[in-house]
């Protein structure tokens, strides 16, 4: 009897085990790892990660924006003289209308009508002279009509090519705003389930400059003006900056021109060893996706990243690509 209970016992935990068995696998007890929310340490690994990975994806639209401003540019000279030249095909229109409407009033000019209507020798050379300035002159009338023409249809032509090159990069530019946003707002959402704020605190008070003479000192105040200001991708202040928003106007503070990528400015720039480093120059990281401006000290202040503002970090903050002075 106590045999067959057992016997009874154990095909009872059998067929609850094959049930269990028999579940789905995406039924998942409460508390398993799956279901566990991750740790602030690998939340932050993931912001630092998209961060770094969005920051390329901004540095690229910057380079985008800097082409359609010089498209633009082009733009506006090439209309510039496309107008200039309108005006002068006109007045070349009206100059062969004019000859064609004496060309029917009178008739054509020939040597022959010349010869028969000429008085004496002297009305004859005469004649001959006019008519023969009179040919001359509608001949480069007609050669300056026509290369006008040829010049109107070239730079229509270049123009033309420059509006379709522009929106290509307008339509280009905004399938990359699309992909910014959506990344922006999921980097927000996961710096608010860490930190409690989508952004971080602009931190009140700052350190003033130190004084330091020259252009470089210049560029050193500048920044140090900007700490605490958020970062704002693809801006170069006055309210926000990108990482190269922020270096671009520093250096344009002190009238020099830089280009709104990282990568292009480590082109624009001499570039130095680590003994040569002076306040004011610009330290390149890895990828060349981000700079930042060198303020002594082993230190720099730049535009980090998403939810962040203009701080001072270590130097050795990132892998270094190397150091440039504009």
């Amino acid at each position: 009897m106590r045999d067959a209970r057992r016997l009874l016992h154990l095909l009872a935990v059998g067929i609850l085990m094959g049930a269990l068995v028999g579940v789905g696998s995406d039924v998942i007890a409460p508390g398993s790892p799956a279901e566990a929310t991750p740790s602030a340490s690998s939340l932050q690994q993931q912001i630092k990660e998209q961060s770094k990975a969005l920051e390329a994806v901004v540095e690229q639209y910057n380079g985008v924006t800097e082409q359609l401003k010089a498209n633009q540019a082009k733009e506006n000279k090439l209309a510039a003289d496309l107008g200039s030249l309108k005006a002068k095909l006109a007045g070349a229109q009206d100059a062969v209308a004019a000859i064609a409407s004496q060309s029917y009033m009178t008739g054509p000019v020939d040597s022959f009508t010349t010869l028969i209507s000429a008085q004496s020798t002297t009305d004859l050379l005469e004649s001959l002279t006019v008519m023969d300035q009179f040919a001359s002159t509608r001949r480069q009338e007609l050669v300056a009509f026509n290369t006008l023409q040829q010049q109107y249809g070239t730079t229509k032509m270049q123009l033309d090519n420059v509006i379709a090159t522009e929106n290509a990069e307008r339509n280009n530019l905004a399938e990359q705003k699309k992909t910014i946003t959506a990344k922006l707002n999921k980097l927000y959402q996961e710096r608010k389930q860490l930190y409690g704020s989508a952004t971080e605190s602009s931190g009140g008070s700052h350190p003033a400059a130190p004084y330091l003479p020259g252009r470089g000192g210049k560029v050193v105040s500048f920044a140090y003006a900007q700490l605490g200001k958020p970062y704002g991708w693809g801006d170069a202040g006055p309210g926000s900056y990108d990482c190269s928003g922020l270096t671009m106007a520093a250096y344009r503070s002190v009238g020099v021109t830089l280009y709104h990528k990282a990568s292009v400015q480590w082109t624009e720039v001499s570039h130095l060893s680590r003994s040569e480093l002076k306040p004011g120059d610009l330290v390149f990281y890895s990828g060349l996706s981000h700079v930042a401006i060198y303020i002594g000290s082993n230190k720099v202040i730049h535009a980090p990243t998403f939810g962040e503002v203009v701080k001072i970090s270590p130097i050795n903050m990132e892998s270094i690509y190397g150091y440039g002075r504009p």
